[in-house]
């Protein structure tokens, strides 16, 4: 996984809704894009094979596109791959998260040893969430259901 998003160098289709992105740095992602397409009336004509495989690299590699109307930008890519191969958490599952142990930004923060702007921010899609902080995530939620250290546990649930 790349630190962080670069150009694209080359984008090829895979049917049905797989992409395959080569960044400048020569690594190769490959994007499963079927439940993006099928969230997003914007996206929802890629559904369409025969308009998926007419992807193209944008001009200057920041982007891919479509058509006029229809692109995806190199960071939005890039953060897909990274949620897609586990080296990102999604921010929908850090929310989920969040509201399953009824924490507050603050309550959240305070838990992951985090400040309650950055917790903002990967609670709001804002910024990327690096594997370290999903991961601080499982280990927090095992120490709230009962399980670890008791002295941990302790000072967790003192924090929330």
């Amino acid at each position: 996984m790349k630190v962080t998003h670069q150009q694209i160098q080359g984008v090829q289709a895979e049917l049905p809704s797989t992409l395959a992105v080569t960044w400048a740095d020569g690594t190769v992602d490959r994007l499963d894009l079927a439940d993006v397409i099928a969230s997003s009336a914007h996206l929802m004509p890629l559904a369409d094979p025969a308009l998926f495989v007419q992807v193209q690299v944008g001009e200057w590699g920041w982007e891919i596109r479509w058509t006029d109307d229809i692109d995806l930008s190199a960071a939005q890519l890039w953060r897909w791959a990274g949620e897609q191969a586990g080296e990102l958490m999604p921010s929908d599952q850090f929310r989920a998260w969040q509201n399953r142990h009824k924490l507050s930004l603050t309550g959240a923060a305070k838990v992951l040893g985090l400040s309650r702007r950055m917790v903002q921010y990967y609670a709001t899609g804002t910024r990327p969430i690096p594997k370290t902080v999903r991961l601080a995530c499982i280990g927090a939620e095992l120490l709230m259901q009962g399980g670890g250290n008791a002295t941990l546990r302790s000072d967790l649930l003192r924090h929330q």
